[in-house]
């Protein structure tokens, strides 16, 4: 991205930080307090989640008075600036990243043991990545060996904290 775009990108981007943080803390507020049950206030599940909200929040606004005062609420939204956004790699890239995650968060947490999950994701994002699709698959099987071989083992390790460090049930 080009630096004069920048403002630009800060000002779309704080919208967006705003909304989510706002979100967050709405819904860490309706979180259940457990004030039947004596529980110190601070323990409550939502605070964590409710302090993080509300910190993106207030670094959404200060970025958004920053971009303002470098004039970003110019968007200059055109016809060739919406085709140029939808046509970039980054755009596509990042589209497929967020496809990737949700079929993981919605189609194979809780269907599959959470390891076999958290292992198919791993590869599949290292292999849609890193995987040269006009080479053969022969001059690639370094690669998927490799994305194999790391998934197995972050998807081990990621596996082992949650359960035994930070004592999560995990799905499936």
């Amino acid at each position: 991205m080009k630096e004069s775009n920048m403002p630009r990108a800060d000002f779309v981007t704080s919208m967006i930080l705003i909304a989510f943080g706002i979100s967050v803390l709405v819904l860490s507020l309706q979180m259940p307090r457990f004030e039947e049950h004596d529980v110190n206030p601070y323990s409550v599940p939502g605070i964590v989640p409710g302090f993080l909200g509300a910190v993106i929040a207030f670094l959404g606004v200060v970025l958004l008075i920053r971009s303002i005062l470098q004039k970003g609420y110019r968007l200059g939204i055109s016809g060739g600036t919406v085709k140029d956004f939808f046509s970039s790699e980054v755009t596509k890239r990042f589209a497929l990243t967020i496809a990737i995650s949700v079929i993981y968060a919605l189609v194979l947490l809780g269907r599959i043991s959470y390891p076999i999950a958290t292992g198919v994701y791993i590869f599949a994002f290292i292999f849609i990545f890193e995987y040269e699709w006009k080479k053969s698959f022969s001059d690639q099987l370094k690669k998927v060996l490799m994305a194999l071989v790391i998934s197995v083992i972050f998807s081990a390790a990621v596996t082992g904290v949650f359960r035994y460090l930070f004592l999560v049930n995990l799905p499936g």
